[in-house]
């Protein structure tokens, strides 16, 4: 016989149940297993949306587990006749969902852990609707500093030895007469700090002049006591043989300021003031060699006596102005006369009264040449001297050397910090952005500085080492650039072409040139300029 659908065989029952018993229905009737069966097929839809939804939102299998054990169990259904296999359909399908998640969480769980050092695709949900995108993730990393596109030079390259003092004497009967130079940026700390350190440089170097830049003194600083300047400089450069001039700056405490310390020679021949600025010649007996009895130097120590009595200066120190030099003891010249090596007069400032007032140049005139000591404006960080500096003071300047050279009809050296930077062998990193606005490097500068050279100068140092690399003589101490030799060339000795020429006719000649880098005492080092004079 056919069988009759479940449908059919519940509702026979239930209406034979009803007829035989006042139970309510659905406590034992089928009409609860029809209403259990509804419920459940509502229930595994809901539960199939819901694990579908956790699905699509996390990708993973525990979001379904998790739902599965907190949704309500599914009842048991009272079986009756006819409905077996109603039921068994009903019991697989849940099944057959609990083996698709497993698959899920396998695929998931693979890719939900990325390595961190390699680049991974991460699902994610965009919004409600369960759009997915893709996004790469990589592992963080610090960001590479890019290489520098400018120069970085810091190394040393050797310098030959062009002169030797000893061997030129003996074999030539020659002098070297040798200058120092050296910004000491403050020499009030300098001597506080490292009293014995220009005793012991001249004394090194056999110097027969020492020029000081960047002094930063005012005048009475040299008799104050507190300061310890004469006792722990001047009388210990006196005892050595040397006469400190210095030039102060009137228009600003504390700036500036050049000085110089002269080695004095002991001569048939003395130069004193004469009344009318110029030398007056005169013989160990203090008579004038032209006008007898026109001038008269008692003792050679005199020299180093008080002169107060006479000009209100003390015999040590000049102060600003222009002074006519006397000669005194000093080392001994082989076989050049001492007349030729020992200095005829002192000039303070440039006698130009847009330039005067910042002690920047102190000149001293030699027989054989012109030797002035400069401390070159600086541009400022803003540049705002700039154009004063290139346009107006370096103009002024180099055409005063000029007039040094014609007049005196005598070669010229200028020397110190000429704060420029002039090329790139000058400057450890040329070709760096910022040198373009810095006071030192700015084009402006450097042109300038070629505009002087070509006016008959000559960089001593770049002549006789032209090859020669990372020879700076300025570091920033702020930045800690010494030890490292990231500097700058800024300090020089600039000659007349006519000094670097040899010949037998000449009795001056530039032989070498040269830097100081271990001595400390200032952000700046010394430099040596080695001069031979013949007999």
């Amino acid at each position: 016989m056919p069988r009759r659908s479940s449908r059919a065989a519940s509702a026979v029952a239930n209406a034979k149940i009803t007829k035989d018993s006042d139970e309510p229905l659905g406590m034992n009737g089928d009409t609860k297993g029809e209403t259990d069966e509804t419920e459940e097929k509502t229930a595994s839809k809901k539960k199939t949306t819901l694990k579908g939804a956790s699905s699509d939102a996390n990708g993973s299998a525990n979001s379904t587990t998790t739902k599965k054990k907190n949704s309500p169990s599914t009842p048991k259904k009272r079986k009756s006749k006819g409905s077996s296999s109603s039921d068994s359909e009903s019991e697989s399908a849940p099944k057959k969902r609990k083996t698709s998640p497993k698959k899920k969480k396998s695929t998931n769980a693979s890719s939900s852990e990325p390595s961190v050092a390699e680049t991974a695709t991460s699902v994610s949900s965009n919004n409600e609707n369960g759009t997915k995108s893709t996004s790469k993730t990589a592992a963080k990393s610090p960001p590479k500093k890019k290489a520098p596109t400018h120069q970085r030079w810091t190394e040393r390259t050797p310098l030959p030895k062009l002169h030797d003092a000893k061997h030129s004497a003996l074999t030539n009967g020659s002098h070297t007469f040798t200058i120092l130079s050296w910004n000491v940026a403050g020499l009030r700390a300098l001597v506080k700090n490292h009293p014995d350190s220009l005793p012991d440089l001249v004394t090194k170097y056999d110097a027969d002049v020492l020029c000081l830049q960047e002094t930063k003194l005012q005048e009475g600083h040299l008799e104050d006591t507190k300061l310890k300047l004469k006792e722990n400089l001047l009388d210990k450069m006196m005892e050595l043989g040397y006469r400190g001039y210095f030039c102060y700056s009137t228009v600003k405490k504390g700036y500036s300021g050049t000085a110089m310390f002269l080695k004095q020679r002991v001569d048939n021949v003395i130069a004193t003031s004469g009344s009318n600025g110029d030398a007056i010649q005169e013989d160990q007996n203090g008579e004038d060699s032209s006008k007898k009895g026109k001038k008269k130097q008692a003792t050679l120590g005199a020299f180093f006596a008080s002169k107060k009595a006479q000009d209100g200066e003390d015999g040590w120190a000049s102060k600003n102005g222009t002074e006519d030099i006397q000669s005194v003891a000093g080392k001994p010249t082989g076989n050049v006369p001492s007349s030729i090596v020992h200095p005829i007069k002192i000039i303070n400032e440039l006698g130009l009264p847009t330039h005067d007032g910042e002690g920047r140049v102190i000149t001293v005139e030699y027989p054989l040449f012109y030797l002035t000591n400069v401390y070159v404006p600086n541009s400022g960080q803003k540049l705002d001297r700039l154009t004063y500096r290139t346009s107006e003071w370096d103009a002024d300047f180099v055409q005063k050397m000029q007039q040094y050279e014609s007049e005196g009809n005598k070669p010229v050296i200028w020397l110190g910090d000429l704060n420029v930077a002039y090329d790139e062998k000058d400057t450890w990193n040329e070709g760096a952005k910022h040198l373009a606005k810095s006071a030192g490097t700015t084009p402006e500068e450097r042109a300038s500085f070629k505009k002087q050279l070509e006016g008959g100068f000559v960089d001593a140092f770049r002549h006789l080492h032209p090859e020669g690399r990372g020879h700076y003589t300025y570091w920033s101490q702020r930045a800690g650039n010494r030890a490292p030799n990231q500097g700058l060339r800024l300090d020089y000795f600039v000659c007349s072409e006519a000094l670097m020429e040899d010949g037998e006719e000449k009795r001056a000649i530039v032989r070498d040139s040269y830097m100081v880098h271990d001595q400390m005492g200032s952000d700046h080092c010394p430099i040596v300029l080695e001069i031979e004079i013949k007999k």
